[in-house]
């Protein structure tokens, strides 16, 4: 892709309103950009205009996944009027893009699926799994993650690459935790204390 053209995927995806919702409008976006470069995809739409979007691209003969992620949707604007351009315009000013989501986490998820594009385009399929997941919801209790993980779409994951802004450091982090319950069975018994000797 031309780098206009990379910048305008930034741009309509800003303009798109997706604050707390209406992810759906994301999806469909990156799913037109996808199939017109002939990469696959699917959108889940699970009401109320949120959906997720999975593309991916490789030949599968290697069996290792590297997943790509990003949340559609951005916090609010609670006050346009003081914003100095508009938050949904995409204007470029002085080789910056401004609008809500241009940092977290639009400018992450554009730059995700330009990287598929690419490769596809260079005629380079990765002998692995290349997948790219957006999600809906981040902002506002991750459905759209907890619907991926139901569904088993990152069961076969072996890293994920998180476009969320980090100041342009690659960063290694994990997150979340594991609460599980351990059950014993036996016989409930006591032991004495030690004899001199034993």
């Amino acid at each position: 892709m031309e780098t206009n053209e990379q910048v305008k995927v930034l741009q309509d995806l800003i303009k798109i309103h997706s604050v707390n919702g209406n992810e759906i409008a994301v999806a469909e976006y990156l799913q037109k950009l996808f199939l017109a470069h002939g990469i696959d995809v699917t959108v889940d739409a699970f009401g109320d205009r949120r959906a997720n979007l999975i593309a991916q691209i490789g030949t599968g003969t290697d069996p290792r996944v590297l997943g790509f992620t990003g949340h559609q949707d951005t916090v609010a604007v609670p006050n346009p009027e003081r914003w100095q351009h508009d938050p949904f315009g995409g204007e470029v000013v002085s080789g910056h893009i401004y609008g809500r989501g241009a940092a977290d986490m639009k400018s992450g998820l554009a730059a995700q699926a330009i990287a598929l594009i690419e490769l596809k385009e260079a005629g380079y399929q990765p002998t692995g799994t290349l997948k790219f997941l957006a999600t809906s919801g981040e902002e506002t209790g991750t459905p759209g993650a907890w619907r991926l993980e139901k569904q088993g779409a990152i069961d076969d994951l072996d890293a994920l690459v998180v476009g969320e802004p980090t100041g342009g450091n690659v960063v290694f982090a994990h997150s979340g935790s594991l609460t599980y319950r351990i059950t014993s069975i036996g016989k409930s018994v006591h032991k004495f204390p030690p004899r001199p000797g034993d």
